[in-house]
């Protein structure tokens, strides 16, 4: 190979990847589903209950999202009928906490999203309960970024 095809060589695959880094989309990490909870089975305060019978039945499995622009932290999701509490540790750091659920949204808001909670970065493991009397609770486990 000729000195000047080297160059030539060179020269185009410069062009190529500096236009190819310039044109790639910016990376950004969307919050995704970490876990669902084991569905717990109870009494909760509700009129109807997250399984719409006529008592406060709850039948209900919560979800969990971890988003790794927001180290640390992890949003817990379930119906609006969920009388639930849950009751998290994580098992790198020692802390603990609770959500107590369903997190009503905010009216007339268009861009309201589930809070965060922060349950620190590591294995968090959970417990869900019912508000009033739990038959069965829902476990689970996930990572935090």
């Amino acid at each position: 190979m000729t000195t000047s095809r080297k160059l030539g060589f060179t020269l185009v695959l410069g062009v190529a990847l500096a236009l190819g880094t310039a044109a790639a989309p910016a990376a950004s990490a969307e919050p995704v589903k970490a876990t669902t909870l084991t569905t717990v089975f109870g009494s909760g305060g509700g009129a109807t209950g997250s399984a719409g019978y006529g008592g406060a039945l709850v039948n209900e499995a919560v979800s969990v999202s971890v988003d790794a622009e927001r180290p640390g932290f992890s949003a817990f999701h379930s119906s609006l009928w969920c009388g639930c509490v849950v009751n998290w540790t994580n098992l790198s750091t020692g802390a603990s906490g609770s959500v107590t659920l369903p997190i009503y949204p905010e009216l007339g808001n268009p861009d309201w999203v589930f809070p965060w909670t922060e349950t620190g970065s590591g294995r968090i493991v959970a417990v869900v309960t019912a508000s009033e009397f739990t038959y069965l609770p829902g476990v689970g486990t996930w990572t935090v970024p």
